[in-house]
């Protein structure tokens, strides 16, 4: 695996909800065996809500609330889930 995806999540109501359950479906279905981590940065759990069961998916809690713009990097660098990434961010 030389590239994987990396998507950044703050959800706070149901349409913020879709927005992120929209970008792994469209990432699916072009790349369906591409691992794909989702950083959560600070959502409000009451609506987070997976449209079904994804595959092949690291869900990370953000340890820097409010951070968004750097967690992927920060994420990338210190757990090296792959040499290359596309990021995302909602």
């Amino acid at each position: 695996m030389t590239y994987g995806f990396i998507l950044t999540r703050h959800v706070r109501d149901k349409t913020t909800n879709e927005y992120w359950n929209r970008c792994v479906k469209c990432i699916r279905t072009f790349y369906p065996d591409k691992k794909i981590v989702v950083i959560d940065d600070n959502s409000n759990k009451a609506y987070v809500v997976p449209d079904f069961e994804y595959k092949n998916i690291t869900y990370i809690e953000s340890e820097y609330p409010g951070a968004g713009e750097l967690l992927p990097f920060y994420y990338l660098l210190k757990h090296a889930f792959f040499p290359q990434a596309v990021i995302i961010h909602d």
